[in-house]
């Protein structure tokens, strides 16, 4: 009987002390040294080349010492999202089966010492790694995944439309209308609109079915307020793009039980017969602000 509370208590002792097991990255043992790993992980924000330096490593809610929303393991993949107070904010994109705390679309910050990247030494300590890279080339967006996307809810009358060339770059155009409002000289309501154009830069391949982008520009072509036809058309941004900068790509193959909660809350494509496990189309995910584009 004693062995078992003494066991249980090893067990919570451990649990309580978290990322304590787990070294820090690049044997950070002073404040000048996790200054210097903070600035490095600058140049992997919204990518996946990173890894936990252990396991149960606590994911918070906030960049401090506040509410714990579950653990991340070495062998989870995630997005480097954000560093701010010496903490990182992931996603998990893959929770591996032997990872008993965490879960896809977990998202929240991470002491950043116990985040290390894949650099090497040389790379590390060079202020452009990419410059001292071994010759691998960047994974790049797949062919097929070119053409027309649309982010819409399937109600209402508004929609962005994006049309994505193999190059990663990209044209586009918003339109939102309301009948009701009206006024003088606009008998006939209220249309929103926004042509645009932008890229998608830093292609890299996360596993079989997700690739990670990033938003490198986006722009709205010129346009005026007007009223024409009885109808007020108002210049606005590009719906759908305008509040995020780390992108993720799917694949027709991706499996339905992977998919971030905030991706199916937009699904609005019917099941393929055949798989319907699996996506069945490709789509562009706005992480931060959680928004779909199907093709």
């Amino acid at each position: 009987m004693k062995r078992k509370v003494f066991a249980l208590l090893g067990v919570l002792v451990w649990m309580s002390v978290g990322s304590a097991y787990a070294e820090k990255a690049r044997g950070i043992i002073s404040n000048s040294d996790s200054n210097y790993h903070g600035e490095h992980l600058q140049q992997h924000l919204y990518s996946t080349d990173l890894h936990g330096t252990g396991n149960y490593l606590k994911v918070r809610k906030e960049a401090k010492n506040s509410t714990v929303l579950g653990h991340l393991e070495q062998a989870d993949q995630f997005l480097l999202l954000e560093l701010k107070n010496g903490y990182a904010k992931v996603e998990v994109l893959v929770s591996d089966e032997t990872s008993p705390d965490s879960w896809v679309g977990l998202t929240g910050w991470v002491d950043a010492d116990y985040i290390d990247c894949n650099c090497s030494v040389a790379q590390y300590h060079s202020k452009n790694p990419a410059a001292l890279s071994s010759g691998s080339e960047e994974a790049g967006m797949p062919a097929s995944a070119a053409g027309d996307y649309l982010f819409s809810s399937g109600a209402g009358a508004w929609g962005t439309f994006l049309t994505l060339q193999t190059d990663g770059s990209f044209i586009g155009d918003y339109g939102d209308s309301d009948m009701g409002d009206i006024g003088e000289g606009y008998p006939h309501g209220i249309h929103y609109f926004c042509s645009f154009q932008g890229q998608f830069a830093d292609w890299q391949k996360v596993n079989g079915y997700t690739y990670s982008m990033r938003l490198d520009t986006v722009q709205s072509l010129e346009a005026e307020d007007h009223i024409q036809g009885g109808i007020k058309y108002i210049a606005s941004e590009p719906y759908g793009l305008e509040r995020g900068t780390s992108f993720l790509l799917f694949t027709p193959e991706t499996p339905m039980n992977v998919l971030p909660e905030s991706f199916l809350e937009w699904l609005r494509m019917p099941q393929d017969e055949k798989h319907p496990d699996q996506l069945g189309c490709y789509a562009i995910y706005n992480v931060q602000a959680g928004y779909v584009f199907y093709q």
